[in-house]
């Protein structure tokens, strides 16, 4: 089926009953360099979709040379490409709606290519789904993930929702889990949060005690010693620990993979960076890198578009 028609059915679930609407079968053929596989390990205490560090593409991955537009267009290129596993950035609409945004700011309206509608933070679902990205690709709710997801039951998507205050957390998750157990509940099974500190793990439990779980470092100021994360995350059945490359030393690496905690760096663009934490044990996100079965590689298309 073509990509068109697939963009307009997902875009019609938002307004239909989408819990009776069935997925076909895809018709290409799956990569089978970046399936997720399972993987026996005696560390883990339970097999998790990131054991055999598959890539995390940023953002939803790269689009026509464009990074992080977190497009339902950007979602299925690169499902197509060969990724199963998509990191997506979640805000709440001014209206209490979850959809795929980086953030409210001047600067991002001018990244997307849209019109800033002067007016300081969120702003409602519609007038969001309205503002084409770039002038061509389309804005993603979170119940269109969730329909992609149904039709594609090999992705895993992991969330970052931005928010760290409790009220926000509860309410993004509220929301989310909410939708996940009306549209199809077995979608929570692929789901993996990121949480950013100890305190957040508590408030999405509160909503639904997912099976996976990642602790990104990146809002922490102040990082525990590598003992005390490893034994907190192990402790906690933390899946999954990313962070940017210099908070991964020896020690920190060591610590975690002892007590079986995967670990991620974030966001590697540089094949051979990517081939080198891929020898440490190391998973990597990334905005366009493909990792082939043998090498990380670059796309053949051009990475930005021309300037106009």
């Amino acid at each position: 089926m073509k990509k068109g028609i697939w963009l307009t059915l997902i875009t019609l679930f938002i307004f239909a009953d989408v819990a009776s609407i069935k997925s076909e079968a895809i018709s290409e053929k799956p990569n089978h360099s970046m399936a997720i596989e399972k993987k026996a390990t005696s560390k883990k205490i339970k097999w998790s979709p990131l054991d055999n560090l598959p890539v995390v593409v940023h953002g939803l991955g790269y689009i026509d040379g464009h990074l992080v537009t977190n497009s339902l267009d950007a979602l299925l290129l690169n499902y197509n490409r060969g990724y199963r596993v998509f990191e997506i950035d979640l805000n709440m609409t001014s209206d209490h709606r979850l959809v795929a945004r980086h953030d409210w700011t001047t600067g991002h309206y001018a990244y997307l290519g849209q019109d800033y509608p002067a007016v300081a933070g969120p702003i409602p679902f519609q007038t969001v789904m309205s503002l084409k990205i770039h002038g061509k690709y389309n804005p993603a709710s979170w119940e269109q993930i969730l329909a992609v997801m149904q039709m594609y039951p090999d992705i895993y998507i992991i969330t970052d929702t931005k928010e760290m205050d409790e009220k926000s957390v509860r309410l993004t998750f509220s929301y989310l889990v909410n939708a996940v157990k009306q549209f199809d509940p077995t979608l929570l099974g692929r789901i993996i949060p990121q949480i950013y500190n100890t305190k957040m793990l508590g408030y999405i439990k509160s909503n639904y005690d997912f099976n996976y779980v990642i602790y990104t470092l990146y809002h922490l100021t102040d990082i525990p010693s590598p003992s005390e994360l490893a034994e907190w995350s192990m402790r906690n059945k933390i899946t999954a620990i990313t962070a940017l490359p210099f908070r991964l030393t020896y020690e920190m690496r060591t610590a975690l993979q002892e007590k079986g905690i995967t670990i991620y760096a974030h966001t590697i663009n540089d094949p051979n960076k990517a081939a080198r934490y891929k020898k440490q044990g190391i998973g990597i996100y990334t905005d366009f890198l493909f990792f082939n079965g043998v090498n990380f590689v670059v796309p053949t298309q051009k990475l930005f578009p021309p300037k106009q």
